[in-house]
């Protein structure tokens, strides 16, 4: 993509381009949308300056698990860490939308199944079992979102990371193809941030659509996850949580939905919010269930995928099952669901643990980039795997070290050397 025709907004104090999702053969002129939906015409937004409020070595984009570990990982190497989050809490979907169950920590080995996953991971699972705070009726644990909200932000506080809530990502300015700022709208009004080093934890891949990196778009899946209460310890309908008496539904929902789509989304969630009333109504009906009662709808809905990154090496089932190993790995991630490849079936307990190359974090041009969490660069075939909430923990604590390292060494993110961002992990209690 062309920078010179991306979108220009009054900058002139900074010479840097104002970009928010402009398609270059559109021109200049009409701005593209995050996705497909039918355009009624144009109003052209006045040119402006916009106020830079701070800033700092290292801005993570979105507070999930992946961000939420790649704050503490570059903190705890002496960066200054800018977490944004529009939520008035971290966790994202781990959190906010309920996804409760820690899965892809474990994975199977000749003699059985073995945690894979360690580091920031591994010390917030810790923490939360020490507290009772997590259960483990199967293979992963599944933990309380209060609970985990609470120690999440001890974490990140304690590793002097500085947390803005209730902003959402806008638009970045950029010189040439490095990021130069990210413009976030808020109560105070529509204002900068800039930054040396910039980690994309969007979950929707924003900061590398916005910088015009190439990447895979999905339509998958939109559900939701909710919590009841009043339900026997032998919940047959969902899964309990730690919390007596509290038991976690699901529903996958409708299938092939854009995420991005604002009119999608806001009719998904209506028709989500009532069905997960109805089927609460209806468990009542239930044998030992006539006192459950619907104790919370989630925040935010499930949305599996969207926007993928076309990294330097994006990672594939074929990999994962022919346990291919990478000179620039970052982490390991387990197993959760049956997969299938080329018409063979393989069951969760016959697929190995599988590694990350720091590469699947890496875009092609932005030199001051890193990518981690559900849109890091992964081929469809291992999706389930690479979206769950460990995985995302393990991509955003590498995402974390490798800009921590990047501003250190003065270099682009691509030039980066892997081996002293292993050692950083390793520090960091990653297992490699």
């Amino acid at each position: 993509m062309k920078r010179r025709d991306f979108l220009k907004i009054g900058s002139a104090a900074t010479g840097a381009m104002i970009v928010g999702g402009v398609t270059p053969a559109q021109g200049a002129e009409k701005a593209k949308l995050s996705t497909d939906l039918q355009v009624e015409g144009h109003v052209r937004e006045p040119a402006r300056k916009i106020p830079v409020v701070t800033s700092c070595d290292v801005l993570v984009a979105g507070a999930g698990p992946a961000g939420f570990a790649a704050a503490i990982a570059a903190a705890r190497e002496g960066s200054d860490v800018i977490l944004l989050e529009k939520n008035g809490f971290l966790g994202g979907l781990w959190t906010g939308g309920s996804v409760l169950p820690l899965n892809c920590m474990e994975a199977r080995t000749a003699n059985g199944w073995k945690q894979v996953v360690y580091g920031v991971a591994d010390e917030l699972a810790v923490k939360l079992k020490d507290m009772d705070m997590s259960i483990q009726p199967r293979r992963s644990p599944i933990v309380d979102p209060e609970a985990t909200k609470h120690l999440m932000r001890q974490m990140v506080n304690e590793a002097g990371v500085r947390v803005l809530y209730f902003v959402q990502a806008a638009a970045l300015t950029m010189s040439g193809d490095r990021i130069d700022s990210v413009i976030i709208e808020s109560k105070s009004g529509r204002c900068a941030i800039k930054a040396k080093y910039f980690i994309d934890t969007t979950g929707d891949g924003d900061l590398f659509f916005w910088a015009g990196e190439k990447f895979r778009f999905v339509k998958h899946h939109i559900g939701a996850m909710w919590r009841v209460g009043n339900l026997k310890e032998d919940n047959a309908h969902g899964s309990m949580t730690p919390i007596p008496g509290v038991g976690l539904m699901h529903t996958n929902g409708e299938y092939d939905q854009d995420g991005l789509d604002l009119f999608n989304m806001s009719r998904l969630n209506d028709s989500l919010r009532e069905y997960m009333w109805n089927k609460t109504q209806e468990l009542r009906s239930k044998k030992g269930c006539e006192d459950a009662f619907l104790l919370e709808t989630p925040p935010m809905l499930g949305v599996r995928v969207t926007r993928v990154l076309d990294s330097l090496r994006n990672v594939s089932m074929a990999d994962a099952l022919g346990k291919t190993t990478y000179d620039d790995v970052i982490g390991i991630a387990g197993v959760d669901i049956d997969a299938e490849l080329g018409g063979v079936k393989h069951k969760v307990g016959d697929r190995p643990e599988w590694q990350i190359p720091l590469r699947a974090l890496i875009p092609r041009k932005t030199p001051n980039l890193v990518v981690a969490g559900r849109c890091f660069g992964y081929e469809h075939d291992i999706t389930y795997d690479a979206r769950e909430i460990a995985t995302c923990l393990v991509t955003g604590q590498a995402a974390g070290a490798a800009a921590a390292m990047a501003l250190q060494g003065r270099t682009s993110i691509q030039n980066l050397d892997a081996k002293k961002v292993q050692s950083i992990l390793r520090k960091q209690g990653v297992r490699i």
